[in-house]
């Protein structure tokens, strides 16, 4: 049997949902880890994608084969065995053809910052001295990227994609009232790697008035050198909701904007 397991973490003390070699310090590690000790079976978990060290999930989900039947609830018992900052929802039987990775068609993120110090922000929002922010210039640039479809310069890695072909549905950015939070939104069929964290550094940048909106343009087509940092620190960045065509579950961790 397959299912689906439905979870969300908080990713500031792992280096992402990936195994690694040199660390038992992500997502993956913990969860197989638990689900071996639980169903003394060697588990493993496929993902519905990568995030970076320090990025956090309101929503994931991973896919496994188990056998045989619950004898237990086990929702609640891996819940009592996983860390605090990692929360498991649901077990959901799929069709044993089902993929967490391949078969999502849609992915949402946020990324949260914030204008003004603040101590219980710091782990879940990026914190910018910069203020001052040129909102229009900014709500100018998202829809340039509304508008591209290839988005080959704004990847870390493009040579390790088939295509960098991307359809960006939503780009927004939402401000508090008191204008010391902001929080952009993205939604696509795909996200190549660490786009997000490129795409607001240089927005970031548009708004701060370090480079001309010709020159954001510029840097989106790769014409132009960077003048400011190229990733955007990854504690801001929040995967909130991934779609398939046969499953869609209501979002059940948040980080609201006040």
């Amino acid at each position: 049997m397959r299912y689906f397991l439905h979870l969300a973490y908080r990713g500031t003390a792992y280096h992402g949902w990936q195994k690694q070699l040199n660390t038992n310090q992500s997502i993956q590690h913990i969860i197989e880890d638990r689900l071996h000790h639980m169903t003394g079976e060697t588990m493993s978990l496929m993902g519905c994608g990568r995030t970076d060290t320090g990025v956090h999930a309101m929503q994931y989900f991973a896919h496994f084969d188990y056998e045989k039947e619950w004898e237990y609830d086990p929702i609640e018992r891996l819940n009592r065995m996983l860390p605090e900052d990692i929360s498991v929802y649901e077990l959901i039987p799929v069709d044993k053809r089902a993929h967490s990775r391949y078969d999502a068609i849609e992915r949402s993120y946020e990324y949260h910052l914030h204008l003004e110090r603040n101590p219980y922000l710091s782990p879940l929002s990026t914190y910018v001295i910069q203020a001052g922010y040129n909102f229009d210039l900014v709500k100018a640039g998202l829809n340039v990227l509304l508008e591209t479809t290839d988005f080959q310069h704004l990847c870390l890695t493009p040579d390790k994609f088939k295509n960098t072909l991307c359809k960006l549905t939503v780009a927004e950015l939402e401000i508090s009232d008191d204008e010391k939070r902001m929080c952009f939104h993205f939604t696509a069929n795909r996200f190549l790697r660490s786009m997000i964290r490129i795409i607001v550094a240089r927005l970031l940048a548009l708004g701060a008035g370090k480079i001309t909106f010709d020159e954001f343009i510029d840097t989106s087509k790769g014409n132009q050198k960077f003048k400011f940092r190229p990733l955007a620190y990854p504690q801001g960045l929040h995967l909130t909701k991934i779609i398939y065509p046969y499953l869609e579950r209501d979002v059940k961790a948040s980080f609201l904007l006040r």
